[in-house]
């Protein structure tokens, strides 16, 4: 990321002359798996500066698969499934079998 953010840098001050538009202040982070430059302003349309987070939390919507995996043995056990202890798992793979 510091290697992207020095290559903008230089591009801006080698091909500007101005620096009062919105792209010459920005923030460097990751937007769906890619690197994004994006400027202050525009930021502030994705902010609760109330309670300093972001306005939509991505991460919201794995909430209930989490508590699904949090509950893996309770809930989603299979009824035919073999149970094995670890010293069993271990002496199986031990025997190669």
């Amino acid at each position: 990321m510091a290697a992207k953010t020095v290559e903008w840098f230089v591009e801006k001050m080698m091909n500007e002359t101005t620096f009062n538009t919105p792209n010459t202040a920005v923030t460097l982070g990751i937007v769906r798996r890619q690197y994004r430059f994006t400027p202050v302003q525009e930021l502030k349309l994705y902010t609760d500066f109330e309670h300093r987070i972001p306005c939509q939390q991505w991460w919201l919507n794995m909430r209930p698969l989490l508590r699904i995996l949090a509950k893996h043995e309770s809930t989603y056990v299979d009824e035919n499934a073999i149970e094995l202890t670890v010293e069993e798992a271990q002496s199986d793979a031990i025997q190669g079998g």
